[in-house]
């Protein structure tokens, strides 16, 4: 897992979700270079108290650009070779 410190305050939860899809787009580069599976890194939308609003995987965001499907958490996402494991990348 890859923890935002800082985090970011958005006006309302579409804000918050393109800002989601524009991270994913850059783990892109930074997890090629690793190898390790876009099905598997996933991006996490967290309200004030920390709780998961919205999360997508970085493949889902390459394969619908415009409208990615958003899960309610990262354990949502499969895991490659199980169905529906829980994901140490993903948090």
């Amino acid at each position: 897992m890859i923890k935002d410190q800082e985090g970011s305050n958005f006006r309302d939860l579409e804000e918050a979700l393109d800002e989601a899809k524009a991270s994913a787009r850059d783990l892109v580069r930074q997890y090629m270079d690793r190898e390790i599976p876009l099905t598997e890194t996933c991006v996490e939308v967290r309200d004030a108290q920390g709780r998961t609003v919205a999360a997508v995987t970085v493949a889902e965001v390459l394969e619908h650009p415009v409208n990615p499907h958003f899960k309610s958490q990262c354990a949502d996402v499969p895991v490659s070779g199980t169905d529906r494991a829980e994901n140490p990348l993903a948090r």
